[in-house]
């Protein structure tokens, strides 16, 4: 039963993604990779920045914060050279960090990379998402780290074809990225959250995405997109999905036994209701 306990204790941490990764941001631990930025970024760009501008901003570091709590920000000229999602039509954009940041969070002039940006609430720059860094291009795996955020980037833009890919994997982390957006209670930016239908194809196409996804990530690789990562945010529950009945492991059994239920219990709900699945996404209200 203890084995049982934990598993379903892990199965909510992996729910509570979006939460968790606020929440370590809190506390200082390691910055969110660049994959993990782009997918809730509102911005993303390749670009290099021309310019720091002298002054300085004081303004109310985030929403809900004491009006006497200030935070003096710097502004970076970013000249855009790709529009990835979100800037298109753009040359540049204003880009704020503390003052007080350490490298690289404190951008210099000569900077070239990939930039995941989100509105200041308040100002009229753009800040790193959720508190992330740039990927920079003398970033030893810039290469390959910037092939993914294009795939994410692409995902925001254009995501029906971006869920027609013939690759599997892309189609999961396309899934993913839409889903993780869609159901983004922050995203109700005014406070009056509301939910609004997506396109009926595009509907279609994610709950075919995460029939073809595992229960479990792949080789034990908690970043790759997963079935478990994302059930919740399908609310099966208003369909009737029930979690199946756990079977205490016994000596003997194999240790993805539990996994395997869950597993089954879903492809067969997904199979039985794929027409009533209608996914919303979270905007804000009037």
């Amino acid at each position: 039963m203890k084995r049982c306990l934990r598993w379903v204790a892990a199965i909510l941490v992996l729910a509570a993604v979006g939460s968790a990764a606020q929440a370590l941001v809190v506390v200082k631990a390691k910055p969110l990779s660049p994959a993990k930025q782009a997918v809730q970024a509102e911005v993303i760009v390749l670009g290099k920045v021309v310019e720091v501008e002298n002054d300085t901003v004081e303004i109310s570091p985030y929403k809900g914060a004491a009006p006497e709590e200030r935070v003096s920000f710097k502004i970076a000229i970013i000249k855009i050279e790709t529009p990835l999602a979100g800037a298109v039509g753009l040359t540049q954009l204003r880009v704020g960090f503390r003052s007080d940041a350490p490298p690289p969070a404190a951008l210099t002039a000569g900077m070239e990379g990939a930039f995941m940006l989100s509105p200041h609430y308040s100002g009229d720059f753009h800040v790193a998402a959720e508190n992330g860094l740039p990927l920079l291009k003398s970033d030893e795996a810039f290469a390959k780290e910037v092939e993914t955020v294009k795939k994410i980037a692409g995902a925001i833009d254009d995501p029906v074809t971006a869920l027609k890919s013939k690759d599997k994997a892309e189609r999961s982390l396309v899934a993913f990225t839409l889903l993780t957006r869609y159901r983004d209670r922050n995203r109700a930016t005014n406070g009056r959250m509301v939910e609004a239908d997506i396109p009926a194809e595009e509907s279609k196409l994610l709950i075919q995405a995460i029939a073809e996804m595992p229960w479990n990530p792949q080789e034990t690789d908690f970043t790759k997109p997963s079935r478990s990562s994302v059930w919740h945010l399908l609310q099966t529950d208003k369909l009737g999905f029930q979690p199946p009945v756990m079977k205490i492991p016994t000596v003997g059994d194999p240790p993805d036994a539990v996994n395997k239920q869950f597993e089954e219990a879903t492809t067969k709900f997904l199979k039985a209701n794929a027409d009533k699945i209608k996914i919303k996404k979270i905007v804000a209200g009037k």
